[in-house]
């Protein structure tokens, strides 16, 4: 059996390069606080623990804890994984959702040991969402959003006209946000699966939504836009970048937005869409931000960095999802 992101994590601790850190005692806005080297793209979201360690999976077949300055704690070697762009979520009762690409999602518990698995018609890339009532949200390459219970029994599916990797979001009432390759953004009810309604833009949604304080949500498309829709699904602003957006959005206490690009840059928006500032990179910026709690903003780029770039935001903003998966820890669990 072969579960990403996961099951296929083995190895022994191994030395790696340290960050490339940068001194500064009173930080702008904007500058960068250290980046660590990899072997390869890092593509992958990273989840920020309580302690301020970073973690990450690189495209070069490792997993990576990172102390809050960037200097290595630990890494463990796995294979090649599937879904490197995703991140496992997090039951309240310690259990690990993941999905693979051998048609399954699966329930792990926190040794790794498999509790159940739920078959799918396709490839699942999309990470979980999980309710407030412990009802589990995933989509799958099949072209279904599932909701499953906590025991791994279907509740209801709904099918979109195209393949889902995006991951959902969950609004303060209990909406299921999610987007497809079909080009639409979805807005379901929770409680059976009804669309509520659903809002098109010319070429695939991967990424996942953010929601703001306010409730608008926030998105990206490969049509090289930025959304930002009311909970109407009205649209209320668009930004154009310089290439498709893979990005999840992260959403600041003071409203700012973080979102990444394939121009190479990491953006920084006002919640009126004007630009606050931006970060570039050498190569994609295809990973979602996370905030830290004292508003560092942490993300992947092709280049082989992990960066940590200094915010004056003041940590993720108090809304329903304010990040992908839901928070810094990317638990994927509304009821944290």
């Amino acid at each position: 059996m072969k579960v990403c992101c996961v099951a296929a994590l083995s190895g022994a601790l191994a030395l790696l390069p340290a960050a490339d850190t940068v001194a500064v005692d009173s930080p702008a806005p904007g500058t960068l606080a250290w980046r660590y080297p990899t072997g390869d793209w890092v593509v992958s979201s990273p989840a920020v623990g309580t302690d301020g360690s970073v973690y990450f999976i690189s495209n070069d077949d490792h997993f990576y804890a990172l102390d809050a300055t960037g200097q290595l704690r630990w890494s463990l070697e796995a294979g090649k994984l599937w879904c490197t762009a995703g991140s496992p979520a997090l039951g309240a009762d310690g259990a690990i959702y993941v999905g693979s690409e051998d048609f399954f999602f699966y329930a792990l518990g926190p040794d790794g040991a498999l509790r159940w698995r739920f078959p799918t018609g396709g490839p699942v890339g999309s990470s979980a969402a999980i309710g407030a009532d412990g009802t589990i949200y995933v989509g799958s390459f099949d072209g279904h959003l599932y909701a499953l219970n906590p025991r791994g029994s279907l509740e209801w599916c709904y099918r979109a006209s195209g393949p889902i990797k995006s991951s959902p979001a969950i609004g303060a009432d209990g909406t299921i946000y999610f987007g497809s390759w079909d080009g639409y953004l979805y807005a379901l009810a929770g409680a059976d699966g009804g669309l509520k309604w659903r809002f098109h833009t010319p070429n695939s949604i991967e990424a996942s939504p953010a929601i703001g304080a306010d409730g608008t949500i926030y998105f990206g498309s490969w049509d090289d836009y930025f959304y930002a829709l009311g909970p109407d699904g009205a649209l209320k602003w668009r930004l154009r970048t310089g290439g498709d957006i893979d990005s999840s959005p992260a959403i600041g206490a003071d409203g700012t937005v973080y979102v990444g690009s394939d121009d190479n840059l990491l953006y920084a928006l006002k919640p009126d869409g004007t630009l606050k500032w931006s970060f570039q990179t050498e190569n994609d910026v295809d990973s979602s931000p996370v905030i830290g709690t004292d508003g560092t903003v942490y993300f992947g780029s092709y280049d082989g960095h992990l960066y940590a770039v200094y915010d004056d935001s003041g940590g993720p903003a108090n809304s329903a999802w304010p990040m992908f998966g839901h928070d810094p820890a990317h638990s994927g669990n509304s009821g944290r």
